[in-house]
């Protein structure tokens, strides 16, 4: 094999690391240091502290549709990424480090989407993103996903040597509900991760899950990735989506 092949081999496998980790929050594959951000310890920079309370609405996707307001999120941190979490809207269950128990609503919808997508990433351990993968994702592509996530995991693994994962460095900054029926929900999430320059990224993920008869699960996107629905987020872009804001 030549240098060329091998560097080419090398460039596509870390391609497709960043793909998968930062994906799995919402992050583009565009971030080129991605990989490196995600195997070396961090802090969450300015993300909500944890426990802290705030408010947030959803707005449905249909005109005239109701408005839901939530009083009672609190923020916990997972691998590194705070999420909200919400007494009357789920988690209700977190054994093992997995979040089950979402309401049959827009919010439960938005919640079940932002942990099942954190917990699918190679940074929570098999112990969680295995059961995740295995009970949370469903649909044509879900075990191409489990593939693709047990891949990244091992690869990188080996890259560090034993060495611990680290935690992900990235912000959740808003959401915006794309579409929503009794079944299934699309929503975009809006995540800051740090560029390759330090200057902070901001990109858009779309989401779906869909309604398993007892709770939300992910619908995993074609090919077990979501590189078809990320992009790098523009000014216009921004302006569409509501926060997630601490303090409300």
């Amino acid at each position: 094999m030549t240098y060329d092949v091998i560097d080419r081999a090398r460039r596509a496998t870390r391609r497709r690391l960043t793909t998968i980790c930062l994906t799995a929050v919402a992050l583009s594959a565009a971030v080129a240091a991605a990989v490196v951000a995600t195997t070396t310890p961090s802090r969450p920079a300015d993300s909500p502290p944890g426990r802290a309370m705030s408010t947030f609405a959803v707005t449905g996707a249909t005109p005239g549709s109701e408005t839901q307001r939530l009083t009672d999120l609190e923020w916990v941190d997972v691998a590194g990424v705070s999420v909200p979490v919400s007494s009357r809207s789920g988690p209700r269950i977190t054994n093992g480090g997995q979040a089950r128990g979402f309401t049959h609503d827009q919010v439960g919808a938005l919640l079940a989407a932002v942990h099942i997508v954190v917990r699918i990433n190679p940074q929570v351990g098999p112990a969680v993103f295995g059961p995740t993968l295995r009970d949370q994702v469903v649909g044509p592509h879900a075990a191409a996903m489990r593939v693709q996530v047990a891949q990244a995991y091992d690869e990188l693994r080996a890259q560090l040597d034993g060495q611990p994962l680290g935690r992900l460095n990235a912000i959740l900054r808003g959401y915006r509900i794309v579409s929503y029926r009794d079944d299934e929900v699309a929503v975009r999430l809006l995540t800051e991760a740090p560029g390759a320059n330090g200057v902070p990224l901001l990109v858009v993920a779309e989401v779906r899950v869909r309604w398993t008869g007892s709770d939300w699960a992910l619908l995993a996107p074609a090919g077990g990735t979501f590189e078809q629905t990320v992009m790098a987020a523009s000014d216009a872009d921004t302006a569409t989506f509501l926060p997630f804001t601490v303090g409300g």
